[in-house]
């Protein structure tokens, strides 16, 4: 069996798709799109144009997932579609528009799904894991399993970026006040100090572009296929990148669609790394989709899906926004025109059928139809051609 999920965020919308076999779950495509909904906010409504935006990169997002062979397409979202006003709104139109729930998932459950995926690095020494989001960052103790244990800041790198930075890459006067706010921000969330935490896991799409730019700079690559990087490298980076009349080169050759990011996450990452100490760092290359998956193929998570072979939604809610975008997609099907039959001797049999039967066939929704087939033929239709 084969599932997808596709990730909203913050920056951008993501894809994996998966493969299981005998208890057993293999990622066998990744996929990415650079696509920022908060580039397209009036105030913190999304606009009509994100709107589009979103819709056409879902509908190429859930076409791939159907040329793979997928049975059932999740979508998430976290911050990116928390912090606008009318997500609701946006739920539903998409929806209605390509037939996928969206699955909004708050800032504990998106740090457990880090959590689960990255379990394999509890073996690490006192390993914490960090994921730096647009508008949310996630911090999570991997010798801690519960939910609660999980902590998610309520603001991101483009928060920062906006509150702190005049133009594209932060001065040295601004990483000072970057980093002044963020560990004020960390000891409000009462985040530990030094010899709690030594080995630090870094997810996320911005962490894996910061891993880049790092092995260009330093020169360095993954060993064993373990990415990892060098504390006293990675503050020669962060000199580089607040000082050096290169750094947006070094920035666009390895990592162009973070540009207004990498700056902001190379100062918190420093800020964070100092202030727990940490001895050795390695990046990851699961997150948050995997970790949905697995919870939810283990039945610890509940979600909505899209049956890519039945055409239709299934799947428990996780809220009642989603099940009212359910409701939308199903209103939106029943509100299609019926076609009309052609032939007299045709309305007649629908009139001598009993009225049970009439109204079962009235209330059911026409299937939505894949793009490039053609509509599957009722029974009544292949009778009057075969007349």
């Amino acid at each position: 069996m084969k599932y997808s999920v596709i990730d909203i965020s913050s920056s951008s919308i993501s894809l994996i798709v998966a493969e299981t076999e005998e208890r057993k779950t293999e990622i066998i495509f990744k996929d990415r799109m650079s696509v920022s909904l908060l580039h397209y906010l009036d105030g913190k409504l999304l606009t009509e144009r994100g709107a589009e935006k979103l819709i056409d990169a879902l509908r190429e997002m859930k076409d791939k997932s159907e040329r793979f062979g997928v049975r059932y397409c999740y979508v998430i979202a976290t911050a990116s579609l928390r912090v606008i006003e009318n997500y609701e709104e946006i739920v539903r139109l998409v929806a209605e528009k390509t037939g996928l729930p969206i699955n909004v998932m708050d800032g504990k459950t998106e740090a457990f799904c880090d959590y689960v995926a990255n379990l394999y690095y509890a073996s690490y020494e006192k390993a914490v894991l960090i994921d730096l989001g647009g508008k949310s960052l996630e911090i999570c103790d991997l010798t801690k399993g519960k939910k609660e244990d999980m902590i998610c800041l309520n603001f991101g790198l483009l928060d920062i970026h906006h509150k702190f930075v005049k133009k594209i890459q932060p001065s040295e006067k601004e990483a000072k006040d970057i980093k002044k706010y963020a560990n004020e921000k960390f000891d409000e969330a009462k985040l530990p100090q030094k010899e709690i935490f030594s080995t630090a896991v870094m997810v996320g799409a911005t962490n894996h572009a910061v891993y880049d730019i790092y092995a260009d700079f330093a020169n360095v690559r993954g060993e064993d296929g373990v990415k990892r990087i060098e504390y006293k490298k990675f503050k020669k980076l962060v000199a580089h990148l607040l000082g050096d009349a290169e750094r947006s080169t070094l920035i666009l050759n390895n990592a162009p669609e973070k540009l207004y990011l990498i700056g902001p996450a190379a100062i918190v990452l420093k800020t964070i790394f100092k202030r727990f100490g940490v001895r050795q760092i390695v990046v990851s290359d699961r997150g948050v989709k995997e970790g949905y998956l697995q919870l939810v193929l283990e039945g610890k998570e509940s979600g909505l899906y899209y049956d890519l072979e039945e055409e239709k939604v299934g799947g428990t809610p996780r809220d009642a926004l989603e099940v009212s975008a359910c409701k939308a997609k199903k209103s939106a099907e029943k509100a299609k025109p019926v076609k009309k039959a052609a032939e007299k001797g045709n309305k007649e049999e629908e009139d001598e059928k009993p009225a049970a039967v009439r109204e079962e066939a009235e209330e059911k929704p026409a299937p939505a139809k894949r793009r490039g087939r053609p509509p599957k033929k009722k029974p009544d239709e292949a009778e009057q051609q075969d007349a």
